[in-house]
């Protein structure tokens, strides 16, 4: 079914397209008033139909048109407004954390702390530093009275008083160093003030174990005691 009318030839009876002037088939020149196929009765109806269905492809490309735009339409301004919010969120941002941060800098109350820091309150700094560090010692021996000699091991008489001094290492050590023996009853040790020195006096007879302590530091020696 076609949009062109046909038109039939009146020599060899066929149809041929209306805009030949001739027939395509035997040459025929075509009449004016020549007659119209049997087929073209209907070329109306089809004429019509044609532009129906014409109609119906503009309307379907203009449909698809409009929703092509509008589904790009919504994605953009989503888009836009994706960024403009993003955008006026780190403007306002910045904006607000820049704004906070001067305000702070300038905040009496940074200044207040600023002038607590160096308040006379600090003091209290000081005042600890003041407190002496203990100082550990690393090393104790035992001279004889005031010498160098090392105490290891050596003989008193019963009624005998001696002398002997703790050496400790480092000299400032804080640390007092504390005396004992193993039989009291046949020695007796008396410290001085400072812990340093002590009065060895035999009171019996035996072999004494003498040891000095400071810190975690021991120190022992032999004191053999006869009549």
């Amino acid at each position: 079914m076609g949009l062109i009318p046909q038109t039939k030839c009146g020599r060899c009876d066929r149809t041929y397209s209306s805009l030949r002037s001739r027939c395509p088939y035997c040459g025929a020149h075509r009449h004016k008033k020549g007659k119209r196929a049997t087929d073209n009765d209907n070329s109306t109806w089809k004429i019509i139909i044609g532009i129906l269905l014409i109609v119906v492809l503009i309307a379907a490309v203009i449909v698809i048109l409009v929703t092509s735009a509008n589904d790009k339409g919504p994605g953009n301004d989503s888009a836009g407004d994706s960024y403009n919010n993003s955008s006026d969120g780190v403007q306002g941002g910045t904006g607000s954390s820049t704004g906070d941060s001067s305000d702070d800098s300038s905040n009496p109350d940074t200044s207040d702390s600023t002038g607590d820091s160096s308040n006379p309150g600090t003091d209290s700094t000081d005042d600890s530093s003041d407190v002496p560090v203990p100082v550990i010692a690393t090393s104790v021996t035992v001279h004889k009275g005031n010498s160098r000699n090392v105490a290891t091991d050596f003989v008193l008489h019963v009624g005998d008083t001696y002398n002997v001094t703790a050496v400790v290492t480092p000299s400032n050590a804080t640390s007092i160093p504390t005396w004992s023996c193993d039989k009291p009853s046949v020695l007796t040790i008396i410290p001085d003030e400072t812990g340093m020195k002590a009065a060895l006096t035999v009171t019996g007879t035996g072999t004494v174990t003498v040891t000095v302590t400071v810190d975690s530091l021991d120190y022992t020696f032999i004191v053999r005691c006869r009549k």
